[in-house]
């Protein structure tokens, strides 16, 4: 009866997780509907959306800079919508760069855009390398600022704001000023912040089954 309810449990537990499924991007079998805008921040010019190029070696994606404004790689609708459950996740993302100087630090690295028009920005404390350089950015208030690098902080309300209406996703290819660079992206996820109810039930359906193995042994 107990191995039953055991297996009951664990059933229940991966039908949650799976109906949850968080918005994640491998680039395992293609491109995976990103997209790249060349545009200039605050984003009033737009000079052209394009698709991405597709490793399908490395299984990631990539692109070369078109022209003198930024590019930016563009999420689909699947991490789009209503994120109001992953305020106080992470966002994960891994980038390299052909290139490494000249630097242009002045275009934000990442870019949230709800249905109402609120810009919040973020700029990582460094740029990606030669090699896959992996990023972790927390989607709560602290580095987060409004509409600009030099805007003030964003507040836990507008990063509410922001996620349950998410409208648009971009993360930064542009990082070298004056000479023609290739940026690639992989591995982009968004994970949240476990519910104490979902850790307390799956350490105890671990008790439980550990239990049930020694005493079975």
């Amino acid at each position: 009866m107990r191995s039953s309810l055991i297996a009951l449990a664990l059933l229940t537990l991966g039908a949650t997780q799976a109906a949850q499924a968080a918005p994640s991007s491998i680039f395992d079998a293609g491109n995976d509907g990103w997209t790249v805008s060349d545009t200039n921040p605050p984003f009033d010019s737009f000079g052209g959306s394009f698709t991405p190029d597709y490793d399908e070696a490395g299984q990631f994606i990539r692109y070369t800079d078109p022209s003198s404004m930024s590019f930016f790689f563009e999420a689909p609708e699947s991490f789009l919508g209503d994120l109001s459950a992953y305020y106080g996740g992470v966002l994960r993302y891994s980038q390299t760069l052909s290139v490494q100087t000249p630097q242009w630090r002045d275009d934000p690295d990442l870019v949230l855009v709800n249905g109402s028009g609120l810009v919040l920005v973020y700029q990582n404390p460094n740029q990606p390398g030669t090699g896959w350089t992996d990023y972790a950015v927390s989607l709560s208030a602290g580095g987060w600022r409004v509409g600009a690098l030099d805007g003030s902080f964003a507040t836990g309300a507008q990063m509410q704001a922001v996620l349950g209406d998410l409208q648009r996703l971009r993360i930064r290819g542009e990082y070298i000023s004056g000479v023609v660079e290739t940026t690639a992206l992989d591995n982009v996820s968004i994970s949240a912040v476990p519910e104490p109810a979902s850790w307390a039930f799956m350490l105890a359906g671990a008790g439980v089954l550990s239990a049930a193995l020694r005493r079975r042994a």
